[in-house]
């Protein structure tokens, strides 16, 4: 028994040498699977240096710049930068970088105004709460003169020595954007508030922006009238849109003071667009 035992142990180690891969052979193998590898890094390391080497990716850079796709420059830059510090153009490139988000906003911009045209076109109609009209002759008949003014009063409140917030109505007349005139009337009469001699006032407004402008007004007669230059500044404002605060203040008279809220100026510019033509 023990002898079959010794016999069968033998036979299994037999078949198994058989069927084994000399060493010789297995080494061989080993070291070819190496050298591949190596190669297969090298090959590897060559073509990101094809793609995105130093010299590479600056092309990219400049290419990409010169078709303002800023998204690839972008990208790019950044690859250089953290891939190859040591470029002379890393350093340049920071400057390009700062110029592109110029370009970017000023792009952006010119996109956002004609999208804003684009909207009034297709409400070329559209005045919002004003209305284009024309001032008539000594017959009543109508002139060639026009003006912008508001469809409705304006509501706010003043304030004097003689009552607080009680009730106002403001009325605008806009002959063009160089002169633009408020008339107030008190206690939301009829009659807006005249003055005999030249009555200063102080007119603060905030845009829609937030903006604050400190604006100066004359009352001559029936109106409060800016000069040419704070009536382009209320002009430009009332292109803005939205919403526009006003504190009104006679100077001679601080006491005096008459404030309101515009809550929707939109559609001025077609008011002013029909008024030109």
């Amino acid at each position: 028994m023990k002898l079959k035992s010794t016999i069968y142990v033998i036979g299994i180690m037999t078949i198994v040498s058989s069927c084994g891969t000399p060493q010789i052979d297995y080494d061989k193998i080993i070291t070819e699977n190496q050298e591949l590898k190596t190669n297969i890094e090298k090959i590897k390391s060559e073509l990101e240096e094809c793609l995105n080497g130093a010299e590479k990716t600056i092309a990219k850079v400049l290419k990409a710049y010169s078709e303002k796709d800023f998204v690839v420059a972008k990208e790019n830059i950044k690859k250089l930068s953290e891939n190859h510090p040591e470029s002379s153009k890393t350093a340049e490139f920071k400057d390009l970088l700062e110029t592109i988000k110029t370009e970017e906003l000023s792009l952006m911009k010119v996109k956002e105004a004609e999208e804003k045209e684009q909207i009034r076109l297709a409400n070329i109609n559209n005045t919002g709460m004003w209305r284009v009209g024309h001032y008539v002759d000594e017959f009543g008949e109508s002139t060639k003169q026009g003006f912008i003014t508001n469809s409705s009063y304006i509501q706010g409140v003043f304030s004097n020595t003689a009552t607080q917030d009680s009730k106002l109505n403001v009325n605008f007349l806009i002959n063009s954007s160089s002169k633009i005139y408020i008339q107030l009337y008190e206690y939301a009469g009829n009659n807006p508030v005249k003055a005999y001699s030249a009555e200063n006032y102080s007119v603060l407004v905030q845009d829609n922006d937030g903006e604050r402008l400190k604006l100066r007004a004359t009352n001559y007669s029936d109106r409060l009238g800016f000069e040419t230059s704070d009536s382009k500044k209320l002009h430009n404002a009332l292109l803005k849109g939205g919403s526009l605060k006003f504190k009104i203040y006679e100077i001679d008279s601080p006491t005096t003071e008459y404030e309101f809220t515009i809550q929707n100026v939109d559609w001025y510019d077609n008011a002013h667009k029909k008024l030109e033509k």
